[in-house]
């Protein structure tokens, strides 16, 4: 037995048998006790032994001969008979037919109607006749039950299999749909990228994503993998369901919960990846090739100091600088090493312009800007004279989307950016020098081999 519905084809097939036996009952029906104790789900076949197309479903606090039926069961009885006349005979009669629709031919012009009935764990067998049956037939009727029970048994854990078979199913679908939402979420990040690049404040850094893409291609790359297996798994199982293995169906059906939950991860990771970072960029797709760091250093000084000054005529500031002859060249990516050396000197402009307007006592707003080579190392550093950076946000500014200045003046890209530039693309370190009413140094370390 695989399904619940074969229970009526169970009962056509022990009418048969019990024909076979010289056994002539009015009906063959087998019932299921459901968990309230008081409804009978039964399958019962015709008065010729035919299959009744509806399962229908009597309750005991309906009708007193159900009652005795059931009660018979909660008694743990192996048998019992039910011997029916007169006006409970009748009412029988009338619940079954009216009530639960189950048809009858000839059967209502009955004076009398017994039903044997035989119990096994989970509910019983019946069988009705118009006259007390022999004790061999009740006995016949109990070993019946007792083999049924072991079917009975395996019918359980093949319902709940079911059950849990379809819940997978369904939540597989909705997990390929939020699957589906994720990676429209990353068409729409990617689509984003040329409103990045037309920010006035990132233009610098049009080319470069940061790796946003990546961040988000991982828990992406995993809720495909685990939903591709989880069909093979759903797969197997069926295989195994028909089988009837159901130690196997156990088996399987914890390795989907699991990879359930790791694609509910997964899918709630790259959520809140792609909600954060509505606009980001992605990896060079540059080469490395030999630079004159201190060539490429001046040009963004004046870039950035020119910047600044185009958009604020009265801005002024002392520009230092230090480079250090002996450094020669070093392979870096010059388009993205120019993006972080553009992008610290315009913070650091930005910051000292900021305490001049606050602070007009004799204050002269500096930056330097040095390289200096120590062993296998290329330092460049650019340093500040503003008003430094407090502890509780020192912590924060290497965060994507944190920014200090006001509302439309800063994207808080660009640290982030910058520090995936060095650390990531070219292997070497951002740190940052701090203190607060004296100023701020940035400091890279880029390896020279």
């Amino acid at each position: 037995m695989q399904k619940s519905e074969e229970l009526a084809e169970t009962s056509v097939i022990v009418f048969k048998q019990l024909l076979e036996l010289g056994i002539a009952p009015n009906r063959l029906f087998i019932g299921i006790i459901k968990n309230d104790n008081d409804t009978i789900e039964a399958w019962s076949t015709n008065v010729d032994g035919s299959k009744l197309a509806n399962q229908f479903s009597p309750q005991a606090s309906k009708n007193k001969s159900i009652k005795k039926m059931l009660d018979g069961w909660k008694q743990q009885k192996k048998s019992l008979v039910v011997d029916m006349k007169g006006k409970e005979l009748e009412t029988y009669f009338r619940y079954l037919s009216e009530d639960m629709k189950v048809p009858f031919i000839d059967g209502l012009k009955q004076k009398r109607r017994v039903q044997t009935i035989a119990y096994f764990s989970g509910g019983l067998i019946g069988m009705a006749a118009p006259e007390e049956q022999p004790d061999d037939t009740i006995h016949l009727l109990e070993r019946f039950a007792a083999v049924f029970n072991l079917t009975y048994t395996r019918f359980k854990d093949l319902k709940i299999a079911e059950a849990n078979a379809e819940k997978a199913e369904q939540d597989l679908i909705k997990l390929q749909a939020a699957k589906k939402s994720a990676e429209d979420a990353l068409s729409e990040l990617q689509l984003t990228q040329t409103q990045l690049i037309q920010s006035e404040k990132m233009a610098s850094l049009g080319e470069l994503t940061a790796g946003i893409a990546h961040e988000i291609q991982n828990p992406l790359n995993f809720v495909n993998n685990f939903s591709e297996v989880s069909k093979e798994l759903l797969d197997e199982m069926l295989e195994e369901l028909e089988n009837g293995d159901m130690e196997e169906v156990r088996a399987i059906m914890d390795d989907v919960i699991q990879n359930l939950e790791k694609i509910n991860h997964h899918g709630k990771r790259a959520d809140g990846i792609v909600k954060g970072m509505l606009q980001h960029s992605r990896s060079s797709t540059g080469t490395k090739e030999a630079v004159n760091i201190n060539t490429l250093a001046d040009e963004y000084l004046r870039l950035a100091y020119h910047g600044l000054r185009a958009k604020d005529k009265s801005f002024n500031a002392t520009l230092v600088t230090d480079f250090d002859d002996n450094i020669g060249t070093i392979k870096i990516i010059p388009q993205d090493i120019g993006r972080v050396v553009l992008n610290l000197l315009t913070n650091a402009f930005y910051i000292v312009n900021e305490k001049q307007q606050s602070n007009k006592n004799g204050y002269e707003p500096t930056v330097t800007l040095t390289t200096k080579k120590t062993g296998n190392l290329v330092i460049i550093s650019v340093k500040d004279n503003g008003n430094g950076i407090p502890k509780h946000v020192l912590e924060k500014i290497f965060q994507p989307f944190f920014t200090t200045k006001p509302t439309g003046q800063g994207t808080g890209l660009g640290l982030s950016m910058s520090y995936d530039i060095v650390t990531k693309g070219h292997g070497g370190e951002l740190n940052v020098e701090t203190k607060e009413g004296e100023g701020t140094t940035f400091i890279i370390k880029l390896p020279n081999n």
